[in-house]
């Protein structure tokens, strides 16, 4: 539900990686294919090493050997780092927004179900078990307004609760 709608940002998370992965491995490789023993032996390892920095998995197959390479590298896994986070952050507010959204909906449906049920008790039911529909109402009312409550919080801190 949260990928369907942020498939803008993961497209273009996708595009900046794409674009990165190609800029740095076309690089890398036309730095470090003259050199003997080298590990860039041809395009698509450095494709593959490209890939496995920017996404800081990093196997270690394949290497700079040179000063020039290992600065290439550094550069690359920190736009790599910069690059993943940045279109994260929006992905999780999303998702923060998906899931309090739905927790209003389940909210919204238990007030509902409890409403229909209790108009659907005669009165004389009703005053013999005893419920107040104010009181009831004002519950979750209440509750709904204790999880938009959260939602502010949330968005202003990490620290607080799950959402």
């Amino acid at each position: 539900m949260t990928i369907a709608q942020c498939y803008e940002e993961v497209g273009l998370l996708m595009l900046f990686l794409s674009v990165g992965i190609s800029i740095f491995a076309t690089l890398e490789y036309a730095i470090e294919h003259d050199f003997p023993d080298t590990t860039f032996t041809n395009v698509p390892s450095a494709w593959w090493w490209a890939t496995t920095s920017m996404t800081t998995v990093g196997y270690g197959d394949i290497r700079p050997d040179t000063a020039i390479g290992k600065v290439m590298a550094f550069v690359c896994i920190l736009s790599g780092i910069l690059i993943l986070a940045l279109p994260i952050a929006i992905i999780n507010d999303r998702f923060s927004s998906c899931y309090f959204t739905l927790k209003m909906k389940e909210a919204a449906l238990r007030h509902g179900e409890v409403l229909k049920r209790l108009t659907r008790s005669s009165a004389s039911d009703m005053s013999a078990i005893g419920i107040n529909l104010r009181d009831v109402y004002a519950r979750s009312v209440l509750e709904m307004l204790r999880l938009q409550g959260r939602e502010r919080v949330s968005t202003r801190s990490s620290a607080g609760d799950l959402w």
